[in-house]
């Protein structure tokens, strides 16, 4: 049985009711379930096949498992709140006479409503075929768009050529060329942010990338340069569509137009072979300073807190950088 025909049964609702809740072992770097216990038995998941937001908010996970398919639901006891007190529960088993296989298969993310009560990952065509680890990254984000796509692919390449990933992110930075839906991507991947102080921006306008590793002196040294060369997400043709959704003016056809390209661009990219999209350097970079904490104080004119660091002293005080300008 394929994705396509578990999803198919999902919507005929071929499927048998469980609603009890679980033990679930979870991999919180890949954001998925290993395994869980039900009734005793531990059933170890083969592959993910499918992540899902319902309209509540709930994250459901469709499961290839050791014992079949299964929806397992992350459920939050107050939704109203950003903290709150969550459990897992094991939805329901989608009816299979045959015995599990693993899928190859790209994950499609399907619209509509389907009546087994699920509503599927907004932001996302209905054909995109998207690779699951980049789902996890369009759920941090909002929504696909091929910038998020080229960071995605950008993360990819630091994590292949440097070992750089979440785990190990405390030794390395990342320096940045644009302010794009890439820097989302970049951070969620790589687990160097900005507020970690080991991700740096330039805003240049060109989807440059630079991936090192920290050291103890300020000396130059050598670091992987990641450029793209390719113009894949070029969507100015788009422009005047644009402007008539900003607007609310777009027709049906014209919004469907619309994300046809940007679906286009997105799987384009997400299929192009490396040195299609990508030209790969070792270049010399003189680390970006970083301070290990700040000190804060009070500016003196307007009494809002600044760090010291970022302050401009002045007649025996503080002023921060804004009120220190309205003074000249």
């Amino acid at each position: 049985m394929n994705l396509r025909e578990i999803l198919s049964k999902i919507e005929k609702e071929e499927i048998i009711v469980i609603w009890e809740e679980v033990a679930v072992q979870f991999d919180n770097l890949q954001q998925t379930p290993l395994g869980f216990q039900w009734r005793g038995e531990h059933y170890e998941v083969l592959e993910p096949l499918l992540v899902f937001k319902s309209s509540g908010g709930y994250l459901h996970y469709l499961l290839l498992t050791s014992g079949g398919v299964f929806c397992l639901t992350l459920v939050r006891d107050r939704g109203d709140l950003p903290l709150s007190e969550s459990r897992w529960v094991l939805r329901y088993r989608v009816k299979d006479d045959a015995p599990p296989k693993k899928s190859n298969e790209s994950v499609p993310l399907l619209g509509g409503s389907p009546k087994a009560a699920f509503s599927l990952l907004q932001g996302i065509s209905k054909s995109m075929l998207v690779p699951l680890p980049l789902l996890n990254v369009v759920y941090y984000h909002g929504h696909l768009c091929p910038e998020l796509a080229i960071g995605y692919r950008a993360g990819l390449v630091a994590q292949q050529e440097l070992g750089l990933s979440r785990e190990n992110a405390y030794n390395f930075f990342v320096l940045a060329e644009n302010m794009t839906s890439a820097i989302d991507a970049l951070q969620f991947m790589t687990g160097c942010t900005i507020g970690n102080q080991n991700f740096f921006v330039y805003d240049l306008g060109k989807h440059v990338y630079y991936f090192g590793r920290f050291s103890s002196t300020f000396d130059a040294q050598e670091v992987l340069r990641v450029a793209l060369i390719n113009p894949v997400i070029d969507l100015k043709y788009k422009g005047e569509v644009e402007k008539k959704i900003v607007a609310g003016r777009a027709s049906a056809t014209e919004l469907k137009e619309y994300q046809k390209a940007i679906d286009d661009a997105v799987q384009e990219i997400l299929s192009l072979p490396e040195e299609d999209l990508f030209s790969k350097s070792k270049v010399s970079l003189r680390l970006p300073q970083v301070t290990s904490r700040h000190n804060y104080t009070k500016c003196s004119c307007c009494g809002e807190v600044v760090a010291v660091e970022k302050s401009i002293m002045g007649e025996n005080k503080f002023l921060c950088q804004v009120c220190a300008a309205k003074t000249i």
